[in-house]
């Protein structure tokens, strides 16, 4: 398999930029890597505080613990959380779609410089 297919998989199977670390163009991987991590920790640190606040109104009293009561509020705080979080889930998929074109034209070359 070619070096540009394989590395494209990475990132798009794994993470974004898995397919430049294993092209081992550290740099540009590391370029793609921590804003996806640093994406993904605010997402659930944001789903997190929500889950809590969810947990704290239970153990209050002021959401009752009756299973179509409980549904209403967790659809209601998840349509909130991704309308809040609609931008930076956004720019997770683009900072993952970029990694896999650019990890794909890094193969690329590669595979052009070893014919």
């Amino acid at each position: 398999m070619k070096k540009s297919i394989k590395a494209a998989l990475y990132s798009t199977l794994i993470f974004p930029g898995a397919g430049l670390w294993w092209l081992k163009r550290y740099g540009l991987a590391a370029s793609f890597i921590l804003p996806a991590l640093a994406i993904s920790a605010y997402v659930l640190r944001a789903t997190m505080a929500t889950a809590y606040l969810l947990s704290d109104q239970i153990v209050e009293g002021s959401l009752p613990l009756e299973v179509m009561a409980l549904t209403r509020a967790v659809l209601q705080s998840a349509q909130q959380l991704t309308l809040n979080l609609s931008g930076v889930i956004w720019l997770f998929i683009l900072c993952w779609g970029l990694s896999v074109a650019v990890s794909y034209l890094a193969g690329d070359q590669l595979d052009k410089a070893n014919r």
